[in-house]
């Protein structure tokens, strides 16, 4: 496989999880600043409000002639009402006292008035300068929250893109060649120099090494060493390379689950929950099953009821029906026989459960960031041991010490590994592994077994001429050694 196509297959999760995340930290600030520029708004609004209305409500120079109106009114009325009561007494009112008494009356109506609506006008004012000044400091702190979450939420968008932009770089020199050059030049101020083929074949190297320590780093994120990892990433310097952030908040949830506790994977949920949705995940249904579990467990029958009506009555699929079904059975049997005699009960009580959902959680976590099922790491592995497994790798009689596939541990891994496909079968010397060639011609001993003549003469000469056959154990002379031809 040519090189550059290798590293298009094995190298998608470098940039397709900078990537996901610089989307997902795109779209949270894309609603933070949404959210804070409706608070804004919202509260420019009941300003305007407040100023038009006050506007309308309270107009200074016409409440002041209607009130003169209202008090002449007022008081003419008072006059006939007097003057109608003194006439069934038997008083006489002279007409200039009348108009006297009238006119005094009148005034201080008005005067009174008058003073009325200074005081409104007055307490009218102090009002909305109160209320104006308050919504004035209520958008001034909206401005400055909207500032604040907008500078971190932006910030943290570019830390994000900067990352992305680090391993594109990365990426551009598996080749050996700086910022991804095809003809291996480095440009600069107008000019181009040719690096030297050996610079090239060191940056090549270097390159390897860096991506090997990449593909550790992420097999022991992969398996829930983050610890270990972290460390390795920074002693290396290669954390901007990995995912060892992603990683820490998985980290997070896992502790959580092995504290027998659900909150943070709740949480989880409730933050990737479209995406989770797009992968059918059940991860949330299996917590929402556990904690209803839980509280059967400390005997609060009634709250687990409760619960299961506000979290398992709602699933629409209908593959989770027996998965809530085989929860609820709990509820009409004893934990102590539930627990101990009840198969599938026992399943739901048992202590290995949290460790099924951490392995739930690792397996939707890499979905969500469209990571493959095993980490690259293994995957490099499994690809080598399948190109040299041969049925030979599993006898004892043909095992070769030089074969990775038939040592002890690489040989477990390769077990369910399929055999190479050699369309052209190869040669090799049993006892040194070098292929058997016009330069290491096959020698065949009187007992049968083929072995190459650098082998044999060299064995020949620790052994004052005699050569002893691995597999049978039979010494022979070196000259007994005969010529095979192959066709």
């Amino acid at each position: 496989m040519d090189f550059g196509n290798d590293v298009k297959c094995l190298e998608h999760s470098t940039l397709k999880v900078p990537y996901e995340v610089l989307n997902k930290r795109f779209r949270g600030t894309q609603k933070v600043l949404d959210r804070e520029a409706a608070y804004v708004a919202q509260a420019s609004h009941e300003l305007e409000k407040l100023l038009s209305s006050r506007t309308l409500t309270v107009p200074f120079e016409v409440s002041a002639s209607s009130s003169l109106d209202a008090a002449d009114e007022q008081a003419e009325e008072m006059c006939g009402d007097v003057k109608g009561k003194g006439q069934g007494t038997g008083i006489n009112f002279d007409s200039n006292d009348g108009d006297d008494s009238s006119e005094s009356n009148s005034n201080s109506i008005t005067d009174k008035s008058e003073s009325s609506d200074k005081e409104k006008k007055q307490k009218s004012t102090n009002i909305n300068g109160r209320e104006v000044s308050k919504l004035l400091g209520v958008i001034a702190d909206r401005l400055q929250s909207l500032k604040r979450k907008a500078d971190e939420s932006i910030s943290e968008e570019i830390e994000a893109a900067e990352m992305v932009r680090k391993r594109v770089q990365h990426l551009k020199c598996f080749n050996g060649k700086p910022n991804g050059q095809g003809s291996g030049h480095i440009t600069g101020t107008g000019t181009s120099q040719q690096l030297p083929h050996e610079e090239m074949i060191a940056a090549g190297a270097q390159w390897k090494k860096i991506r090997l320590n990449r593909m550790l780093v992420d097999h022991l994120l992969r398996e829930g060493m983050y610890d270990t990892a972290t460390l390795l990433a920074e002693t290396l310097n290669i954390k901007d390379l990995t995912n060892v952030e992603v990683f820490s908040a998985a980290k997070e949830v896992e502790e959580s689950l092995k504290n027998h506790e659900t909150q943070r994977m709740v949480l989880w949920c409730y933050e990737n929950k479209s995406k989770l949705r797009k992968i059918h995940s059940t991860l949330e249904l299996e917590i929402r099953v556990q904690e209803f579990v839980e509280l059967v467990r400390k005997g609060k029958r009634l709250d687990a009821v409760k619960h299961a009506r506000k979290y398992l009555a709602d699933t629409q699929d209908g593959s989770h029906i027996t998965a809530v079904k085989k929860c609820m059975g709990l509820l009409a049997f004893p934990i102590s026989s539930a627990a101990s005699a009840i198969h599938p009960y026992y399943d739901l009580l048992c202590d290995d459960r949290w460790q099924e959902l951490i392995t739930h959680f690792r397996s939707d976590h890499a979905k969500i960031y469209q990571l493959s099922p095993t980490s690259v790491l293994g995957t490099v592995v499994q690809a080598g041991l399948a190109a040299l497994k041969t049925p030979n790798c599993y006898r004892t009689s043909t095992k070769n010490a030089n074969c990775p596939v038939c040592s002890d541990p690489l040989s477990t891994l390769a077990s369910v590994l399929p055999y190479a496909h050699c369309a052209h079968s190869q040669l090799v010397c049993a006892i040194s592994g070098d292929p058997l060639n016009e330069n290491n011609p096959p020698m065949v001993l009187p007992s049968g077994f083929v072995y190459g003549t650098k082998s044999l003469r060299e064995m020949a000469r620790t052994n004052s001429g005699k050569v002893i056959c691995p597999r049978s154990g039979q010494i022979f002379s070196h000259s007994e050694a005969e010529r095979v031809f192959v066709m």
